[in-house]
């Protein structure tokens, strides 16, 4: 095969901007991958081509990624089942209808079996090598790092009202502590203190990043707050 014939795999917008090759991350443990989905099919298979190509160079047969879908009414669950054939990494979890981000989340959350457990969107919106800043927080201490989003100017303006007034309200009658941003799709736990916080969600929908904070605060699980790159592809489905 020549050259021209190789289709090189098309780069996250922001994978530049931190972009190392080769090392071995996180100190030989392992990492879990959840990702919850709801009729995605137009952009998971971009997703999973930008992702696995980080975590195969990073986490060699140390990862697993759970793609949980939560009753998509397009052909997101049959384009995952058909990649795991060809990807041995890949869970699919179906859920049995569409009950929501939360409960979505808390199923692949709960059933990860690696050292450290992350879950992001499936829309790929912070790009996986932010992780790369995150573990060494980990290994300082620290049980949970959440991402904080640098929006770009492609952010819609109402979108980011709605997004400062839940912070605020939910600041005043849920949080017992400061949080940065609450609703970035981009979060990494320990495994014991995923399990720990999870096992004790109840809320199905998209206000689970709310618990998650008012759980960790409750029990003094110890967040550090990591900015990182966030831009909303066009393509992406509807949140769950």
């Amino acid at each position: 095969m020549g050259d021209a014939d190789i289709h090189p795999i098309p780069e996250h917008p922001a994978s530049g901007i931190r972009r190392q090759v080769g090392p071995v991350l996180a100190g030989g443990k392992t990492l879990s991958v959840v990702i919850p989905a709801y009729n995605e099919s137009k952009r998971i298979e971009q997703t999973f081509r930008e992702i696995r190509a980080w975590l195969d160079e990073h986490f060699a047969r140390r990862y697993e990624v759970l793609l949980v879908d939560d009753g998509s009414r397009d052909t997101t669950a049959a384009i995952v089942e058909a990649e795991t054939a060809r990807w041995p990494e890949l869970r699919l979890l179906r859920q049995p209808r569409n009950l929501g981000k939360g409960a979505a989340v808390r199923r692949g959350c709960l059933a990860a079996r690696s050292d450290y457990v992350l879950f992001m969107d499936a829309d790929h919106a912070t790009p996986i090598e932010e992780l790369r800043a995150f573990f060494p927080k980990l290994e300082q201490g620290f049980d949970m790092v959440a991402g904080v989003r640098t929006f770009q100017e492609s952010e819609d303006r109402s979108r980011r009202i709605m997004g400062l007034g839940l912070l605020i309200l939910a600041h005043l009658i849920v949080f017992r502590k400061a949080v940065v941003d609450s609703q970035c799709g981009f979060k990494l736990f320990k495994r014991d203190v995923c399990r720990t916080i999870f096992t004790r969600c109840r809320i199905n929908g998209g206000m689970i990043d709310v618990e998650l904070f008012h759980i960790a605060h409750l029990l003094g699980i110890h967040v550090w707050y990591a900015p990182v790159y966030w831009d909303k592809p066009e393509a992406s489905g509807k949140e769950t």
